[in-house]
């Protein structure tokens, strides 16, 4: 009996077979392409301007991410999906700030939410950049 042959292959061949599927790369989160990235700098600067301490103003902590057990325990205590990632409360007034990146765009829940805000009477914003932010924060101690 003949011992099984097998063919030959090229070196790249035999590469090919264990090369890894390319991995797609990476896009580099930042301030213009990530809502959180844009958060935590508009954080930043209100700090670094002292205008953390001047306003009222907070983040609504409503887009937990957990278990369903832990969601239940939030929609129980109150969270509202869709609530704008800033509220501002320059004297008489209330302003909602929602951050969208350079392709964002508002989910039903969020469209609730502001339809609901300026029926009240209110102000909702949508910014996409630092310096959007820094306009609206701007113009608000400026002009109220």
């Amino acid at each position: 009996m003949k011992p099984f042959a097998f063919a030959k292959r090229s070196e790249a061949s035999l590469a090919s077979l264990s090369a890894k599927p390319a991995k797609k790369k990476a896009v580099r989160k930042t301030v213009e392409n990530d809502e959180t990235c844009l958060q935590k700098h508009q954080k930043q600067w209100l700090d670094k301007t002292g205008l953390w301490s001047r306003l009222l103003i907070f983040h609504v902590a409503n887009e937990r991410k957990g278990s369903i057990g832990a969601a239940m325990h939030f929609k129980r205590m109150g969270v509202r999906p869709g609530v704008a990632d800033w509220l501002v409360f320059p004297p008489g007034r209330a302003i909602a700030i929602e951050n969208k990146d350079d392709e964002g765009e508002q989910d039903a829940n969020q469209e609730i939410f502001q339809k609901k805000w300026e029926a009240a009477g209110n102000t909702y914003i949508l910014v996409r950049t630092l310096d959007e932010f820094k306009a609206v924060i701007n113009g608000l101690v400026m002009f109220g």
